[in-house]
Order: C-alpha cells, then sequence, then structure tokens
C-alpha cells in the first residue's frame, strides 16, 4: 500500500521529477481563519458550510473541511515522504522565522545561496499584511477565538492524529507552548 488516500489523491504526481512543498498550519489557527471564508461572499462550493462559529469548530473537528478531514490531508503528506521528494514546513515557521524559511525552501529547490536582498524581497513582497489584510491570517488568532475547552479538543485530536510524526510543534498540542507563540 502506497499511503495515499485514494479519496483526494493529493500526491498523484510523478515522484521522480516532483518537489513537493508541504505546509501545514496548527489546525486551531486553520479553523479560525476558514471559517470567514464560509461567511462571505457568494457561496463557494469548497465552503459548503453554514452555521455559528462554534458549528464550525465540531465540523472541523468530525473531519469537515473543504478538502476533507484537516488530520487525513495531512497525514497523506507526512506518511510519503520517503516515495517523494517532500519538504514539510509549518505556516508558523513561514510567517514567525521567515529568513531561515525562504533559506530552506531555496534549497529544497536546488537554487544557489540567495544573497541578503534576494531574501529581503521575497520578505517584503510575502508579508502577511500584503497578503491578506485579515489579522486571523497570523499565527496565535486561536488564542482569541476558542475557549480553552475547544483548544484542549484540538491539542488532543491533534496529538492522537499526529503521533510520532516528528514535524509537529510543540504549540500544536500543548496549551501553555501555543501560549507562547507569537
Amino acid at each position: 500500500s502506497s499511503g495515499i488516500n485514494a479519496e483526494y489523491g493529493h500526491l498523484n504526481i510523478d515522484s521522480e521529477k516532483s518537489k513537493v512543498i508541504h505546509v501545514f498550519r496548527n489546525p486551531k489557527d486553520v479553523v479560525c481563519s476558514l471559517y470567514p471564508h464560509t461567511q462571505s461572499g457568494p457561496r463557494i462550493h469548497f465552503f459548503d458550510f453554514q452555521g455559528t462559529f462554534e458549528d464550525s469548530v465540531e465540523w472541523f473537528l468530525k473531519g469537515g473541511m473543504a478538502n476533507g478531514c484537516y488530520w487525513t490531508h495531512n497525514k497523506e503528506y507526512f506518511m510519503n515522504e520517503r516515495k517523494y521528494k517532500i519538504l514539510h514546513i509549518n505556516f508558523e515557521e513561514l510567517t514567525l522565522k521567515k529568513r531561515s524559511a525562504i533559506q530552506k525552501i531555496n534549497s529544497f529547490l536546488g537554487y544557489g545561496d540567495l544573497a541578503e536582498q534576494q531574501i529581503t524581497a521575497v520578505e517584503e513582497a510575502t508579508a502577511l499584511h500584503q497578503l491578506a489584510p485579515n489579522q486571523v491570517g497570523k499565527p496565535g488568532s486561536a488564542r482569541r477565538l476558542l475557549s480553552f475547552e475547544q483548544r484542549s479538543l484540538f491539542d488532543a485530536r491533534t496529538e492522537k492524529e499526529f503521533d510520532g510524526i516528528p514535524y509537529i510543534p510543540r504549540s500544536y498540542t500543548d496549551e501553555s507552548s501555543y501560549q507562547k507563540q507569537s
């Protein structure tokens, strides 16, 4: 068995020629960031959800999301890293440690060293305020939107689903580490 989830087929690519950059994010922040998209503008088919924020938290924890269950989706990439060339990088690293993330991605893609000016240009072009003025996009937004009980449910589910996966930051499963994240 390849471990690829046939329902999604995200990794239906040429394993010899392709490189995959798998960006994953704390599920607590994902649900907070996703919810406004389900409520605004014309209905988009992959945001087929209607309800309150509390309903969306329950929906997400039960596996609801645009492309299926958050945990299943990400495990597909984690479990296939030997078969494919995959760089796992988390959203928090991309936003809170951007310079090192830029260098890591550049190296993975096989390019030479970047000049300081190039790193700065990428850093500026990908600043969160440039990409989306929605403040919910910042890491740690769930601190103000989810209750302690809700965050605890996410922590327990993430710990269970991602047990043994080395790429998962402690802040995804531990409330005190999440509170320290800025």
